[in-house]
């Protein structure tokens, strides 16, 4: 059990690090060579998000807003407005975070190799 409690403490600490800091994590990460694969971590979360937006929020806040029939007045209107804008600021965040971190991998990896 501290196994896993220890290892979900590494991977999210990193994952931290990428979010805030991404320069000075990504240099100690080529160095080890052993959490690269974490670098594809703004695309996994990107898909988990996008899958849990699908399943769990719209179905929701279409069920209780009424979005599609008009009624609710201008709270719920604006409410359903900003899914979409919400929605695409993810993905546009997600994906420029992807960039950056895949510019600073090919970056470290030719000035280490």
């Amino acid at each position: 059990m501290k196994l896993f409690f220890s290892s979900f403490y590494a991977i999210g600490k990193i994952a931290l690090g990428l979010l805030l800091h991404p320069y000075q994590t990504m240099q100690p990460m080529m160095q080890e060579k052993i959490f690269i694969w974490m670098t594809l971590f703004p695309m996994v979360s990107l898909a988990l998000v996008i899958f849990l937006w699908r399943i769990v929020v719209v179905p929701t806040v279409h069920l209780f807003f009424s979005c599609h029939s008009g009624i609710g007045g201008m709270w719920f209107e604006s409410i359903c407005f900003g899914l979409p804008f919400l929605a695409n600021w993810m993905i546009f965040f997600c994906i420029y975070w992807q960039l950056l971190l895949c510019y600073l991998l090919v970056r470290f990896w030719r000035a280490i190799g």
